[in-house]
């Protein structure tokens, strides 16, 4: 009966209440967030530190998977690649899926393929088994990567929603993380079935939790089950009269009928062409930049830096994750007050220093020298030797030789310390080049993406915006280490600076400032 009366008082005013009227920031103040708004939004940010936990361990992984399953440069890229491969695909149908089955049953699903991915990966006994388990894994990281913010912020008090969706965000850069750390126990052969293996244990405990969370009042309404959405809005705005939760009910069927007119026609017209430029850019720069190289190959970059004991190697990857962690912290503090487009043409110059420095360290370690068709052309240059997968470094003998002719003991750990002279300088240029991003272009593009757009085209807009940045992270993880071999670390690095340098040019040009201002301000620059 009681919803009964909800649904007659909607119909005879719907627009009678607002939020100034009914003192919505007294209800949020008074409460905080509610610890049932807590729990939900943590739960489901679960996903999101998986999503950061597979992205970081795969770096500490890879440098003992080699020793039971030899890969070249490619198959290493496609093992890597295998998850965004998934994401890709799985991303796609994660909006649909989320609008059929629900936001609740979509992340369950992301959950269970978690768990999943993990296990085939752990007991995996050849290369083909990894793929499998790496594509599963990009599956459920698809999914994830799509409906979980979706997810917070539908369940979220309006005007603390910015928080409880940056839960994600700092869940997903605390997996990347703690996965580093957690590699630092399993350093011994076979330990990358551990590092896999122990990732069920975040999955399986959400999947406890998941019962005990609501479905989205946006899915809810969708289906016809306003008095269902209705009890769960009274408890993320504990305290509000029956006016109040009628009003969100209405605002919730307009945001639906508005997001049903919507096209992905419109999209490619104006006034929406530019924003889907902006946005579809953003993301490609935020790829090109080479930063994912930094998560999945980091420990394969501190050894080719210098720091060949793998554990040393592993270590000092986390100083590069624990910098990416804390400037994520800053960045949510600073993105409202700075502004968005400033903090972007600030921050791509420090990406642009710092993978120039990056592309110098390695000059210093490996020099300019490519792949070449003898290993005796190396001659000393260690670091470089120890790139080509043909080759090997004799301690002994000082000399780079065709691995078969030297002992096993005696390579990839045997470089003498005068060729290590560029090893910290490297290091300390990669922890440049990752604050500045983690302070713009690695958190604003998301920020952006989700103002310019109007309610009508948002969701088919982001859609695309977001596909854009799975492909060119499939580029860049696949092409970053056959690019080390064809034209050198350095070259490479080098390579993305030039991409920062467009990348500035491109914010210069194209993107207005949308920080302080309101949505309907926001459209009004691209009319």
């Amino acid at each position: 009966m009681e919803d009964d009366k909800f649904d007659e008082t909607a119909k005879d005013s719907p627009t009678r209440y607002d939020s100034s009227d009914l003192k919505l920031r007294d209800f949020e103040s008074d409460n905080g967030i509610a610890s049932f708004v807590f729990f939900t939004a943590f739960t489901v940010a679960i996903c999101g530190f998986m999503f950061g936990y597979d992205t970081g361990i795969i770096s500490s992984a890879m440098l003992l998977l080699e020793q039971d399953f030899p890969m070249t440069s490619v198959t290493k890229g496609l093992v890597v690649g295998a998850t965004t491969f998934g994401a890709i695909f799985s991303s796609i149908c994660a909006g649909a899926l989320s609008d059929l089955a629900g936001r609740r049953i979509t992340t369950t699903v992301a959950a269970t393929l978690f768990i999943c991915g993990a296990l085939v990966l752990s007991l995996a006994s050849s290369y083909t088994t990894l793929l499998i388990g790496r594509l599963i894994v990009g599956i459920a990281v698809g999914l994830a990567s799509m409906v979980v913010p979706i997810y917070i912020s539908e369940i979220s008090p309006r005007f603390q929603r910015g928080q409880l969706v940056t839960i994600n965000v700092l869940m997903c850069t605390g997996g990347q993380l703690i996965s580093y750390l957690v590699a630092t126990g399993f350093i011994f052969q076979h330990g990358w079935r551990w590092m896999f293996g122990v990732s069920v244990i975040p999955p399986f405990l959400q999947l406890l939790f998941m019962p005990f969370i609501p479905e989205s009042p946006r899915f809810l309404v969708r289906k016809g089950r306003t008095g269902d959405a209705k009890k769960i809005l009274a408890k993320i705005y504990p305290g509000a009269p029956p006016e109040f939760l009628n009003y969100e009910i209405d605002i919730i069927s307009q945001t639906i009928a508005e997001d049903a007119a919507g096209s992905y026609k419109q999209l490619f017209f104006y006034p929406n062409l530019r924003p889907l430029i902006i946005a579809c850019g953003l993301q490609l720069f935020q790829q090109i930049s080479g930063f994912d190289t930094a998560m999945y190959y980091g420990a394969t970059i501190m050894k080719m830096a210098g720091f060949t004991n793998i554990r040393d190697a592993i270590v000092f990857s986390i100083l590069v994750s624990a910098t990416n962690f804390a400037m994520t912290v800053v960045a949510l503090y600073l993105i409202d007050r700075v502004g968005r487009r400033r903090i972007l043409l600030t921050t791509l110059i420090g990406t642009v220093i710092g993978l120039t420095l990056l592309g110098i360290g390695f000059v210093f370690v490996t020099g300019l020298t490519p792949n070449q068709n003898t290993c005796v052309d190396y001659g000393t240059r260690c670091g470089a030797c120890l790139i080509d997968d043909r080759c090997g470094f004799s301690k002994l003998n000082g000399v780079c030789a065709d691995i078969s002719s030297i002992p096993l003991d005696q390579l990839y750990n045997a470089c003498p310390s005068a060729s290590l002279k560029g090893n910290w300088f490297t290091l300390s240029s990669l922890v440049v080049f990752v604050a500045a991003y983690a302070l713009g272009i690695g958190h604003a593009p998301w920020t952006i993406q989700s103002e310019i757009f109007p309610l009508n085209v948002r969701g088919r807009a982001n859609g695309i915006a977001t596909a854009t940045n799975w492909c060119a992270n499939l580029v860049v993880a696949v092409t970053f280490l056959p690019l080390t071999e064809l034209i050198t670390a350095s070259g490479t690095f080098w390579m993305y600076s030039i991409f920062m340098i467009l990348g500035w040019l491109f914010v210069y040009f194209m993107v207005p400032e949308t920080a302080g201002k309101s949505l309907e301000e926001i459209q009004e620059l691209f009319l």
